[in-house]
């Protein structure tokens, strides 16, 4: 009996031992658990805020370069069709400056024409910047001539005129009646005498002498002059010049272009702007802090190789630029201005034009100052062909 009663008393006090470890946790065990969750929840959350940070920043990263490409875009579309239907190797295509004096100080800017139709071509001589013989006319067929160019036949027929003189003529004529087709008319093909309001019949145009000199104007109207044989279009204002300009426009020899022009620059609130045939600048991007533009060219034409350093006899090779042109000494060369000085640019020379863009660094949500790798997220570069070219 007393072996059972000690038996049973051990296994009393064994179920209160565990009965008694089953009532909860120590004070140092809450505490050490406690820790443990402090440390695991500090920690989740230093994960969570880099995440976001991460995430945030390369979101801003993401739409500034997609805000850039779009622009790259744009303008590189603009630079492909520079040129078209001008065959005049050195009319002023594209022009590279330095910016305005109202721009961002250190930024490019660029100008981009292509002509809209075939050119007409000048039948009066008109020498540097002289009016012409009839003011605000320029006679652009004339039957007393002796240049064919500028010979149309019978006035009063429409259908007898020369391609070219029908062509812009229509389309100058369609900005305001879309639907209309005057190039089938065999009496008559003057443009609407009721306008749109405002008057949509007005078309940029460019004379010019063929060796990189031109004179702006606006298009406004044509006339036919039965009695003196001639065809005339006008224009508003004065002929202005893109170049210092004192050359000879010569009488069916000089063509002139009906023309699309395209400005791009960085205005000083950190804007993108285009301006299209001198009218009002719009906005295409916000927050951008460079915007450069250099053409690549190459040293000879002909062969059509690159430009080379030559320091030690500079004067025996003078196909080389200067080196105060060069925006570097890299290889190829890449200068800053093209077409923006008193001696044209040779359209052939042109290999590529570069645009370089870079975003301004918003602060919000991240360092105070952008890092190098910062940097480089918010640059984009691009260099295109003209594709004309080609065909000069």
């Amino acid at each position: 009996m007393v072996q059972k009663y000690t038996i049973l008393k051990v296994l009393i006090h064994n179920s209160s031992k565990s009965h008694n470890y089953r009532q909860g946790f120590t004070l140092i065990e809450l505490i050490v658990g406690l820790l443990i969750m402090v440390i695991v929840t500090s920690l989740a959350m230093n994960a969570f805020l880099q995440a976001s940070t991460s995430f945030n920043k390369d979101k801003k990263n993401i739409e500034s370069n997609q805000n850039l490409s779009a622009v790259l875009e744009i303008i590189g579309n603009d630079i492909r069709q520079s040129g078209e239907q001008i065959n005049d190797p050195k009319f002023p295509v594209i022009k590279i400056e330095p910016a305005d004096t109202g721009d961002m100080p250190g930024s490019s800017k660029i100008t981009i024409r292509r002509a809209l139709t075939s050119p007409l071509t000048l039948c009066e001589t008109i020498i540097g910047s002289a009016a012409p013989s009839t003011a605000g006319k320029l006679i652009v067929a004339d039957e007393a001539q002796p240049s064919t160019t500028c010979k149309v036949g019978t006035l009063a027929t429409a259908i007898s005129r020369t391609k070219s003189v029908k062509e812009v003529r229509d389309y100058r004529c369609k900005l305001d009646d879309l639907n209309a087709d005057y190039s089938l008319s065999s009496t008559t093909d003057f443009c609407l005498s009721s306008k749109a309001s405002p008057d949509k019949e007005n078309v940029l145009a460019a004379m010019s002498d063929g060796n990189g000199n031109i004179r702006t104007f606006l298009y406004t109207d044509d006339t036919e002059e039965t009695a003196n044989n001639k065809y005339t279009i006008s224009f508003t204002g004065s002929l202005s010049a893109s170049l210092p300009n004192s050359s000879t426009y010569s009488a069916g020899t000089s063509p002139i272009y009906l023309i699309e022009e395209r400005v791009y620059t960085l205005g000083t609130d950190n804007s993108v702007k285009l301006q299209i045939d001198g009218g009002t600048p719009t906005t295409l991007i916000k927050g951008i802090d460079q915007f450069k533009v250099s053409a690549r060219v190459y040293g000879n034409k002909e062969t059509k190789e690159p430009d080379t350093i030559n320091a030690a006899a500079p004067a025996v090779a003078p196909n080389l630029l200067p080196s105060s042109r060069r925006c570097n000494t890299a290889i190829p060369y890449y200068i800053c201005a093209f077409n923006s000085t008193t001696t044209p640019d040779d359209w052939k020379t042109l290999q590529g034009v570069k645009v370089e863009l870079k975003a301004k660094y918003d602060p919000t949500g991240r360092a105070a100052t952008a890092s190098t790798e910062d940097e480089e997220k918010l640059k984009a570069v691009a260099e295109y062909f003209p594709r004309n070219v080609l065909s000069k």
